[in-house]
């Protein structure tokens, strides 16, 4: 079937959003890898006792007071493990946001040229739907192992095991995940009761 100018336009702005989230991905990793390996050493945020605090913002031009929750810690020496967990954690994150804009392009493709239940589509839901319900789970523990080995190097002693409220954060990206999995299997059905159809036709 083909796709009207309206469908058309909507998925050409698909596309397009999706080149331009591609772009911002990849600056956002190497941004936050930026910040994170410094020459100071790798930069940490930990949350703090609460105390009050004078600063300056906008490059010293106006001074402000108020109260600090978190600071900013720098580590030298931090293990192996804690480093790869760093960089795991990293690049999980890209992979899974241009893995699943990725996938949401091919589906914009597909629509595109009047294909709607086939199996691209299927595997394009599929793939995100495990990503988003799994890769924010690893990422809470990759960032848990990091905090970890930072706090240790910095002296703070060995740190904790993950919390399981700290996986309560990725819960509305998890649903989501287990979301776009429903639509994969409605698709799959779809296409099953397209090749019915045509074959009473």
């Amino acid at each position: 079937m083909e796709p009207t100018r309206s469908e058309r336009a909507d998925a050409f702005t698909v596309l397009l959003y999706g080149v331009g989230a591609a772009i911002v991905v990849g600056i956002g990793t190497w941004l936050r890898a930026a910040g994170v390996f410094r020459d100071d050493g790798i930069a940490w945020t930990v949350p703090i006792d609460e105390q009050p605090i004078a600063a300056t913002v906008d490059s010293g031009e106006v001074a402000v007071e108020g109260i600090a929750q978190e600071a900013m810690i720098f580590a030298n020496d931090v293990n192996a493990g804690a480093v790869a967990a760093i960089i795991g954690g990293i690049v999980l994150w890209a992979l899974t946001a241009l893995v699943v804009i990725g996938a949401v392009m091919l589906v914009a493709s597909n629509f595109l040229r009047g294909r709607v239940f086939v199996r691209g589509n299927v595997w394009a839901f599929t793939i995100m739907g495990w990503m988003l319900s799994i890769a924010p789970l690893v990422i809470v523990a990759l960032d848990n192992i990091a905090r970890n080995g930072v706090l240790a190097a910095a002296g703070f002693g060995e740190g904790e095991t993950v919390h399981p409220v700290e996986f309560w954060a990725a819960i509305p990206v998890v649903a989501g995940g287990i979301a776009v999995g429903l639509i994969a299997v409605a698709f799959r059905r779809g296409i099953r009761l397209q090749k019915e159809t045509e074959g009473l036709v």
